[in-house]
Protein backbone atom coordinates (compact mmCIF):
# COMPACT_ATOMS: atom_id res chain seq x y z
CA UNK A 1 0.00 0.00 0.00
CA UNK A 2 1.74 3.30 -0.98
CA UNK A 3 1.86 5.72 2.03
CA UNK A 4 -0.18 8.71 1.77
CA UNK A 5 1.65 12.00 0.85
CA UNK A 6 2.70 14.06 3.53
CA UNK A 7 2.19 11.54 6.33
CA UNK A 8 5.07 10.14 8.02
CA UNK A 9 4.09 6.72 9.26
CA UNK A 10 7.36 5.42 10.58
CA UNK A 11 7.06 8.21 13.04
CA UNK A 12 3.61 7.69 13.81
CA UNK A 13 4.73 3.90 14.93
CA UNK A 14 6.04 5.85 17.58
CA UNK A 15 3.02 6.53 19.27
CA UNK A 16 2.44 2.39 19.74
CA UNK A 17 4.85 2.20 22.53
CA UNK A 18 4.87 5.15 24.30
CA UNK A 19 3.75 2.42 27.04
CA UNK A 20 7.45 1.72 27.02
CA UNK A 21 9.03 4.95 28.47
CA UNK A 22 7.15 4.76 31.78
CA UNK A 23 7.25 0.88 32.42
CA UNK A 24 11.29 1.24 31.64
CA UNK A 25 11.13 4.08 34.50
CA UNK A 26 9.30 1.92 37.03
CA UNK A 27 11.87 -0.77 36.24
CA UNK A 28 14.35 1.57 37.25
CA UNK A 29 13.21 2.98 40.21
CA UNK A 30 12.28 -0.48 41.45
CA UNK A 31 16.17 -1.69 40.65
CA UNK A 32 17.31 1.33 42.68
CA UNK A 33 19.38 3.28 39.34
CA UNK A 34 18.64 6.64 40.28
CA UNK A 35 20.09 6.26 43.66
CA UNK A 36 23.02 4.46 42.81
CA UNK A 37 24.21 6.66 40.83
CA UNK A 38 23.97 9.13 42.74
CA UNK A 39 25.82 7.90 45.67
CA UNK A 40 28.49 7.05 43.08
CA UNK A 41 29.18 10.77 42.97
CA UNK A 42 31.83 11.49 39.91
CA UNK A 43 32.79 7.90 39.08
CA UNK A 44 31.70 6.86 35.73
CA UNK A 45 28.46 4.48 35.86
CA UNK A 46 29.04 1.66 33.28
CA UNK A 47 25.56 -0.14 32.97
CA UNK A 48 27.37 -3.20 34.28
CA UNK A 49 28.74 -1.31 37.66
CA UNK A 50 24.83 0.07 38.00
CA UNK A 51 24.16 -3.79 37.64
CA UNK A 52 26.18 -5.03 40.28
CA UNK A 53 25.01 -3.21 43.12
CA UNK A 54 21.56 -5.22 42.44
CA UNK A 55 22.00 -8.72 44.12
CA UNK A 56 21.28 -10.96 41.12
CA UNK A 57 22.17 -14.95 39.97
CA UNK A 58 21.32 -13.53 36.40
CA UNK A 59 24.55 -13.41 33.66
CA UNK A 60 22.50 -11.52 31.26
CA UNK A 61 21.52 -8.81 33.95
CA UNK A 62 24.14 -6.01 32.82
CA UNK A 63 23.13 -6.53 29.27
CA UNK A 64 19.50 -6.26 30.09
CA UNK A 65 19.48 -2.93 32.44
CA UNK A 66 21.53 -1.60 29.49
CA UNK A 67 18.41 -1.91 27.35
CA UNK A 68 16.40 -0.09 29.91
CA UNK A 69 18.49 2.69 30.61
CA UNK A 70 19.96 3.14 27.03
CA UNK A 71 15.88 4.00 26.33
CA UNK A 72 15.72 6.59 29.19
CA UNK A 73 18.89 7.85 28.08
CA UNK A 74 17.57 8.52 24.63
CA UNK A 75 14.41 10.04 26.18
CA UNK A 76 16.60 12.48 28.40
CA UNK A 77 16.12 11.44 31.84
CA UNK A 78 19.29 9.70 32.24
CA UNK A 79 22.62 11.49 30.80
CA UNK A 80 24.29 9.17 28.37
CA UNK A 81 27.70 9.20 27.07
CA UNK A 82 29.66 6.23 24.84
CA UNK A 83 33.47 5.11 25.56
CA UNK A 84 35.17 2.62 24.38
CA UNK A 85 34.39 0.75 27.68
CA UNK A 86 30.43 0.96 26.58
CA UNK A 87 27.86 3.76 27.99
CA UNK A 88 28.14 5.77 30.99
CA UNK A 89 24.85 6.83 32.55
CA UNK A 90 24.51 9.91 35.00
CA UNK A 91 21.67 12.15 36.72
CA UNK A 92 20.65 15.69 34.72
CA UNK A 93 18.18 18.12 35.59
CA UNK A 94 15.12 15.08 34.73
CA UNK A 95 16.77 12.34 37.08
CA UNK A 96 17.56 14.58 39.67
CA UNK A 97 14.62 14.87 41.22
CA UNK A 98 14.50 10.67 41.41
CA UNK A 99 17.00 11.07 44.21
CA UNK A 100 15.69 11.60 47.83
CA UNK A 101 16.76 14.71 49.09
CA UNK A 102 18.19 15.28 52.60
CA UNK A 103 14.56 15.54 53.89
CA UNK A 104 13.92 12.45 51.93
CA UNK A 105 11.49 13.74 49.56
CA UNK A 106 11.14 12.89 45.60
CA UNK A 107 8.77 12.35 43.30
CA UNK A 108 9.60 8.56 43.18
CA UNK A 109 6.31 7.32 45.11
CA UNK A 110 3.67 9.28 42.64
CA UNK A 111 5.99 7.68 39.22
CA UNK A 112 5.26 4.33 41.60
CA UNK A 113 1.21 4.89 42.04
CA UNK A 114 0.01 5.79 38.43
CA UNK A 115 1.53 3.07 36.34
CA UNK A 116 0.90 0.61 39.21
CA UNK A 117 -1.43 -2.46 37.96
CA UNK A 118 -5.03 -1.84 39.74
CA UNK A 119 -4.87 1.75 38.25
CA UNK A 120 -3.58 0.84 34.01
CA UNK A 121 -5.89 -2.01 34.41
CA UNK A 122 -8.78 0.79 34.70
CA UNK A 123 -7.52 2.93 31.48
CA UNK A 124 -8.74 -0.10 29.43
CA UNK A 125 -12.21 0.82 30.27
CA UNK A 126 -11.67 4.92 29.96
CA UNK A 127 -13.70 4.88 26.06
CA UNK A 128 -16.49 3.38 28.04
CA UNK A 129 -16.73 7.14 29.95
CA UNK A 130 -17.18 8.43 26.06
CA UNK A 131 -19.88 5.24 24.81
CA UNK A 132 -22.23 5.16 28.15
CA UNK A 133 -22.99 7.11 30.64
CA UNK A 134 -22.09 7.14 34.12
CA UNK A 135 -19.36 4.85 34.00
CA UNK A 136 -16.51 4.90 35.95
CA UNK A 137 -13.78 2.76 34.61
CA UNK A 138 -12.07 1.73 38.06
CA UNK A 139 -15.42 0.61 39.41
CA UNK A 140 -16.07 -1.28 36.22
CA UNK A 141 -12.66 -2.96 36.32
CA UNK A 142 -12.63 -3.87 39.54
CA UNK A 143 -16.28 -3.55 41.10
CA UNK A 144 -15.74 -1.33 43.78
CA UNK A 145 -14.42 2.46 43.63
CA UNK A 146 -11.19 3.32 44.37
CA UNK A 147 -11.16 4.35 48.00
CA UNK A 148 -12.94 1.16 48.78
CA UNK A 149 -10.19 -1.07 46.88
CA UNK A 150 -7.76 1.22 48.78
CA UNK A 151 -9.43 0.41 52.19
CA UNK A 152 -8.94 -3.58 50.89
CA UNK A 153 -5.85 -3.86 49.69
CA UNK A 154 -2.80 -2.38 52.21
CA UNK A 155 -0.34 -2.26 48.83
CA UNK A 156 -2.71 0.13 47.07
CA UNK A 157 -3.64 2.09 49.69
CA UNK A 158 0.39 1.91 51.59
CA UNK A 159 1.68 3.34 47.32
CA UNK A 160 -1.54 6.14 47.67
CA UNK A 161 -0.76 7.53 50.89
CA UNK A 162 3.03 7.31 49.98
CA UNK A 163 2.35 9.36 46.37
CA UNK A 164 0.20 11.94 47.62
CA UNK A 165 2.38 12.48 50.69
CA UNK A 166 5.57 13.04 48.86
CA UNK A 167 3.31 15.50 46.50
CA UNK A 168 2.18 17.10 49.47
CA UNK A 169 5.88 17.97 50.59
CA UNK A 170 7.20 19.21 47.20
CA UNK A 171 3.59 21.53 46.67
CA UNK A 172 4.39 23.34 50.16
CA UNK A 173 7.43 23.98 49.15
CA UNK A 174 6.29 26.11 46.52
CA UNK A 175 3.35 27.30 47.84
CA UNK A 176 5.07 28.64 51.29
CA UNK A 177 6.91 30.59 48.93
CA UNK A 178 3.91 32.37 47.38
CA UNK A 179 0.90 31.81 49.91
CA UNK A 180 0.83 33.88 52.54
CA UNK A 181 -2.08 32.96 54.15
CA UNK A 182 -1.07 30.56 56.97
CA UNK A 183 0.60 32.97 58.90
CA UNK A 184 -2.36 34.69 61.16
CA UNK A 185 -4.31 30.78 61.32
CA UNK A 186 -4.72 29.22 64.70
CA UNK A 187 -6.53 25.99 64.13
CA UNK A 188 -6.98 24.30 60.60
CA UNK A 189 -8.45 20.94 59.69
CA UNK A 190 -7.20 19.44 56.70
CA UNK A 191 -10.25 17.86 55.04
CA UNK A 192 -9.12 14.20 53.20
CA UNK A 193 -5.56 15.21 54.53
CA UNK A 194 -4.07 11.50 54.16
CA UNK A 195 -1.99 10.08 56.62
CA UNK A 196 -1.08 14.01 57.43
CA UNK A 197 2.06 14.75 55.21
CA UNK A 198 0.30 18.42 54.49
CA UNK A 199 -0.06 19.70 57.95
CA UNK A 200 3.06 17.80 59.46
CA UNK A 201 4.87 20.73 56.47
CA UNK A 202 2.09 23.60 57.26
CA UNK A 203 3.12 23.17 61.43
CA UNK A 204 6.19 23.02 60.91
CA UNK A 205 6.34 25.86 59.46
CA UNK A 206 4.02 27.44 61.63
CA UNK A 207 4.28 25.90 64.98
CA UNK A 208 1.46 28.23 66.39
CA UNK A 209 -1.55 26.76 64.19
CA UNK A 210 -3.19 23.75 65.79
CA UNK A 211 -3.57 20.83 63.26
CA UNK A 212 -6.47 18.32 63.09
CA UNK A 213 -5.78 15.43 60.70
CA UNK A 214 -9.28 14.27 59.37
CA UNK A 215 -9.34 11.32 57.08
CA UNK A 216 -11.17 7.84 56.55
CA UNK A 217 -10.55 5.40 59.16
CA UNK A 218 -8.12 3.12 57.06
CA UNK A 219 -5.94 5.96 55.90
CA UNK A 220 -5.61 7.09 59.75
CA UNK A 221 -4.58 3.63 60.53
CA UNK A 222 -1.40 4.00 58.16
CA UNK A 223 -0.74 7.45 59.74
CA UNK A 224 2.41 8.74 61.35
CA UNK A 225 2.57 10.63 64.66
CA UNK A 226 3.21 14.39 63.96
CA UNK A 227 4.16 17.15 66.94
CA UNK A 228 0.63 19.38 66.30
CA UNK A 229 -1.32 17.63 64.55
CA UNK A 230 -4.36 15.55 65.72
CA UNK A 231 -5.68 13.00 63.66
CA UNK A 232 -9.53 12.51 63.47
CA UNK A 233 -11.35 9.22 62.08
CA UNK A 234 -14.40 10.63 59.67
CA UNK A 235 -16.39 10.94 56.60
CA UNK A 236 -16.58 14.28 54.47
CA UNK A 237 -19.69 13.21 53.04
CA UNK A 238 -21.41 12.87 56.70
CA UNK A 239 -19.49 15.97 58.48
CA UNK A 240 -16.80 17.50 58.85
CA UNK A 241 -14.94 18.96 63.00
CA UNK A 242 -16.38 22.48 63.53
CA UNK A 243 -12.97 24.38 62.62
CA UNK A 244 -11.80 28.28 62.21
CA UNK A 245 -10.27 27.39 58.54
CA UNK A 246 -10.56 24.20 56.75
CA UNK A 247 -7.84 22.82 54.16
CA UNK A 248 -8.80 20.71 51.38
CA UNK A 249 -5.62 19.95 49.05
CA UNK A 250 -6.45 17.52 45.79
CA UNK A 251 -10.15 16.80 47.53
CA UNK A 252 -12.05 18.58 44.84
CA UNK A 253 -10.86 17.26 41.85
CA UNK A 254 -11.39 13.76 43.04
CA UNK A 255 -15.24 14.38 42.56
CA UNK A 256 -18.05 15.35 40.51
CA UNK A 257 -19.92 18.73 40.93
CA UNK A 258 -22.89 17.36 43.33
CA UNK A 259 -20.26 15.86 45.61
CA UNK A 260 -17.57 18.43 45.78
CA UNK A 261 -20.72 21.39 47.05
CA UNK A 262 -21.25 18.28 49.05
CA UNK A 263 -18.49 18.35 50.68
CA UNK A 264 -18.17 22.14 50.84
CA UNK A 265 -21.37 22.39 52.16
CA UNK A 266 -20.60 20.52 54.88
CA UNK A 267 -17.27 22.66 55.44
CA UNK A 268 -19.66 25.62 54.97
CA UNK A 269 -21.64 24.52 57.98
CA UNK A 270 -18.54 23.83 60.06
CA UNK A 271 -17.06 27.08 60.17
CA UNK A 272 -17.72 30.16 61.98
CA UNK A 273 -19.26 33.66 59.77
CA UNK A 274 -15.56 35.05 59.29
CA UNK A 275 -14.00 30.99 58.08
CA UNK A 276 -12.24 30.27 55.13
CA UNK A 277 -11.64 26.73 53.51
CA UNK A 278 -8.50 27.18 51.67
CA UNK A 279 -8.77 25.10 48.38
CA UNK A 280 -5.08 23.69 46.78
CA UNK A 281 -5.52 22.51 42.81
CA UNK A 282 -3.99 22.53 39.57
CA UNK A 283 -5.97 24.99 37.64
CA UNK A 284 -7.18 24.30 33.68
CA UNK A 285 -5.85 27.45 31.67
CA UNK A 286 -9.14 29.07 29.75
CA UNK A 287 -6.71 28.36 26.85
CA UNK A 288 -4.55 25.19 26.28
CA UNK A 289 -1.31 24.96 24.70
CA UNK A 290 1.93 23.00 24.87
CA UNK A 291 2.70 23.97 27.95
CA UNK A 292 3.46 22.79 32.10
CA UNK A 293 0.02 24.86 33.36
CA UNK A 294 -1.43 22.77 30.91
CA UNK A 295 0.00 19.56 30.94
CA UNK A 296 0.01 19.54 34.74
CA UNK A 297 -3.60 19.70 34.75
CA UNK A 298 -4.67 17.49 31.67
CA UNK A 299 -2.53 14.25 32.99
CA UNK A 300 -4.18 14.57 36.14
CA UNK A 301 -7.70 14.94 34.77
CA UNK A 302 -7.64 11.74 32.98
CA UNK A 303 -6.60 9.85 36.03
CA UNK A 304 -9.65 11.08 37.68
CA UNK A 305 -11.25 10.35 34.53
CA UNK A 306 -10.51 6.88 35.15
CA UNK A 307 -10.52 6.68 38.75
CA UNK A 308 -13.24 8.51 40.57
CA UNK A 309 -17.17 8.87 39.86
CA UNK A 310 -16.71 12.34 37.96
CA UNK A 311 -13.56 13.91 38.93
CA UNK A 312 -11.98 16.06 36.98
CA UNK A 313 -9.69 19.05 37.12
CA UNK A 314 -11.27 22.94 36.69
CA UNK A 315 -10.74 26.29 35.74
CA UNK A 316 -11.03 29.24 37.98
CA UNK A 317 -14.50 29.99 37.02
CA UNK A 318 -15.36 26.46 37.52
CA UNK A 319 -13.95 26.79 41.30
CA UNK A 320 -15.83 29.42 41.84
CA UNK A 321 -19.08 28.57 40.49
CA UNK A 322 -18.29 25.37 42.71
CA UNK A 323 -18.02 28.03 45.83
CA UNK A 324 -20.82 30.10 45.22
CA UNK A 325 -23.18 26.62 45.32
CA UNK A 326 -21.82 25.63 48.29
CA UNK A 327 -22.80 29.16 49.90
CA UNK A 328 -19.69 30.91 50.03
CA UNK A 329 -19.80 34.40 49.50
CA UNK A 330 -16.23 35.12 47.99
CA UNK A 331 -13.44 33.22 46.21
CA UNK A 332 -9.79 34.82 46.20
CA UNK A 333 -7.10 33.34 43.41
CA UNK A 334 -3.29 32.62 44.04
CA UNK A 335 -1.03 30.85 41.45
CA UNK A 336 1.56 28.84 42.59
CA UNK A 337 3.38 27.61 39.93
CA UNK A 338 3.01 25.67 36.87
CA UNK A 339 -0.85 25.42 37.08
CA UNK A 340 -0.60 25.14 40.90
CA UNK A 341 -3.22 27.17 43.00
CA UNK A 342 -4.48 28.10 46.01
CA UNK A 343 -7.65 29.10 46.27
CA UNK A 344 -9.62 30.81 49.48
CA UNK A 345 -13.38 30.58 49.59
CA UNK A 346 -14.67 33.06 52.17
CA UNK A 347 -18.04 32.40 53.92
CA UNK A 348 -18.84 36.46 54.17
CA UNK A 349 -16.70 38.85 51.65
CA UNK A 350 -13.67 39.75 53.61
Amino acid sequence: MAAQEGVNYLSGLGLSRLICLPMALRAAIELNVFEIISQAGQMLNYHHQISSQNPHENPSAAISLDRILRMLGASSILSVSTTKSGRVYGLNEESRCLVASEDKVSVVPMLLFTPDKAVVESFYNIKDVVLEEGVIPFDRTHGMDFFQYAGKEQRVNKSFNQAMGAGSTIAFDEVFEVYKGFDNLKELVDVGGGIGTSLSNIVAKYPHIRGINFELPHVIGDAPDYPGVEHVPGDMFEGVPNAQNILLKWVLHDWDDDRSIKILKNCWKALPENGTVIVIEFVLPQVLGNIAESFNALTPDLLMMALNPGGKERTTIEFDGLAKAAGFAETKFFPISQGLHVMEFHKINC
